[in-house]
């Protein structure tokens, strides 16, 4: 009962609850809030800690950012949570602000992200140092998944469409969805030998992919992640892919604090635990099974991370 009350008080405030729409949309840092919402840092640090005290929000410290979002350890306060927010106006004047200023500012960080893909397409020493799997990620890649063979193959966030040749031999289809033009140029170039024709590519966003529920038997998300603005979605997308007993690859880097990544490669998230994919996996209807962390072979380059999630098969009713 009093921690009920609690939520309702912290919530029981407009600019809290202007926070509270904007986190149900994604994680934020403060900063980013603090432009959306045209308040003081300090102001909206203060919003925060009240409605992390209150089992409503949670934050997460990564380097020098902090991100904040909605927290779901607690399906009663999550409940009270989600009915504040259905309750909001949708029409309301400054929270369609607020909303057209988070459209903005996550504009903003995709032509960042646009940019340097765009680069990378244009530069194989650049693709090859940092967007290329080295040799050995392609290996524990292939170990881990087994050998198949997979009925359709679909790579999130495929690039130039390696990782679709790495497992070419092992999937009847194979098909590569991105959001970038210039790397699919690349891509359509890679894959145009004639024992590559059952591979295609394609435009898209990772959290629309175009094809139905259910129609894919192995999933793969390498290096996309620390990308973007929810990854959770990117990993419920290909949940809503899998068909019952299908697999989901996600290959990233290991927690890590090398803040440079941010401004040199327009990473937004410095690496993953365990526990977060795990929790992600699971909202997406899979569970994770296993996991590999690879050493890099560069002294100072962060660790790389395999983890593999089985969406569980159906039950006849």
């Amino acid at each position: 009962m009093q921690s009920a009350a609690t939520a309702l008080k912290a919530l029981g405030h407009p600019e809290r609850l202007r926070i509270v729409a904007l986190l149900a949309r994604g994680e934020l840092t403060v900063s980013e809030l603090t432009q959306i919402l045209s308040l003081s840092q300090p102001r909206v640090t203060q919003y925060i800690k009240t409605l992390e005290a209150a089992h409503i929000v949670e934050r997460l410290k990564e380097g020098s950012w902090v991100f904040s979002r909605l927290s779901r350890h607690n399906p009663q306060i999550a409940t009270l949570t989600q009915g504040a927010i259905s309750a909001l106006p949708q029409n309301d004047a400054l929270l369609v602000t607020d909303h057209g200023k988070l459209l903005t500012v996550r504009k903003m960080r995709a032509k960042a992200a646009q940019d340097f893909f765009a680069s990378l397409a244009s530069n194989s020493q650049s693709l090859s140092a940092e967007y290329l799997p080295r040799g050995d990620i392609e290996t524990h890649m292939r170990g881990l998944a087994g050998k198949g063979p997979f009925n359709f193959m679909v790579d999130l966030g495929t690039g130039t469409g390696r990782i679709l040749e790495v497992f070419a031999d092992r999937a009847a289809r194979g098909a590569g969805i991105d959001s970038s033009p210039e790397m699919l140029a690349v891509a359509r170039h890679n894959l145009s030998g004639q024992k590559l024709n059952h591979l295609t590519v394609r435009h898209g966003d990772l959290q629309t992919v175009p094809f139905d529920n259910g129609a894919a038997d192995f999933v793969t998300l390498h290096q996309v992640l620390h990308y973007l603005d929810e990854p959770a979605k990117a990993i419920a997308e290909a949940g809503r892919l899998l068909s019952p007993g299908g697999a989901l690859m996600i290959v990233d880097f290991d927690s890590h604090a090398r803040e440079e990544f941010r401004e040199q490669y327009a990473h937004r998230r410095l690496g993953f635990s365990d526990d977060e994919i795990s929790a992600w996996m699971e909202l997406a209807g899979l569970k994770l099974s296993q996991t590999r962390r690879v050493n890099p072979s560069e002294p100072l380059a962060p660790p790389v991370k395999l983890w593999l999630g089985k969406k569980s098969f159906e039950t006849a009713p």
